[in-house]
């Protein structure tokens, strides 16, 4: 649920400094991963949680009487957020990938980071395998910072949070380097 609510605030200042609809792009963030309240039993399951969530979501915005033609951009861009991939007919746009690009933009956040290094245990590993691992993420990050997103707020945004990672890995690597030594 965190990570729904930091896509929700990271949509709603791309919708902001976008001129979209902020209201329609804050629901399609909120509601993007709604499908993660049945468990995923294989990685197709997960790789389908895009198209399950949006048939969820038209569900229950069509309940609730919400305006049908807002529902169709909502759905879109849910369904593309995990693969580009789709079951119904839509179209690429602003609005529609940047739902995609908030939950890109949390991915490589503060938070997702410090996620990142607990789930591989990293404080536990031995030092050449904590900056072999460091090698990796830096390698990975200058490769993401060449990403091009829709608009110029998403992209501002994606590019403060690999800058953020890669000063903080190349500080992390510096200081490994020196733990061992006198």
């Amino acid at each position: 649920m965190a990570h729904s609510y930091r896509v929700v605030n990271i949509g709603k200042e791309i919708a902001e400094k976008e001129g979209m609809n902020v209201e329609d792009l804050m629901i399609a963030c909120l509601l993007h991963d709604v499908s993660y309240c049945t468990p995923f039993k294989t990685q197709d399951e997960w790789q389908n949680h895009g198209r399950v969530s949006s048939k969820m979501v038209r569900e229950f915005l069509k309940s609730i009487d919400y305006p049908k033609e807002r529902i169709h951009d909502i759905c879109y861009a849910i369904v593309i957020h995990v693969d580009l991939k789709t079951d119904f007919d839509g179209e690429y746009n602003e609005f529609t990938l940047s739902e995609q690009e908030a939950d890109n933009i949390d991915r490589v956040g503060a938070y997702r980071l410090y996620e990142m290094l607990e789930a591989v245990q990293f404080s536990k590993q031995p030092i050449d395998v904590q900056i072999q691992y460091v090698d990796l993420m830096l390698q990975t990050l200058n490769e993401y910072a060449s990403y091009t997103c829709t608009t110029r707020m998403a992209q501002a945004l994606w590019l403060d949070c690999i800058q953020f990672q890669i000063d903080y890995f190349e500080r992390l690597k510096d200081q490994l380097k020196i733990s061992t030594v006198l």
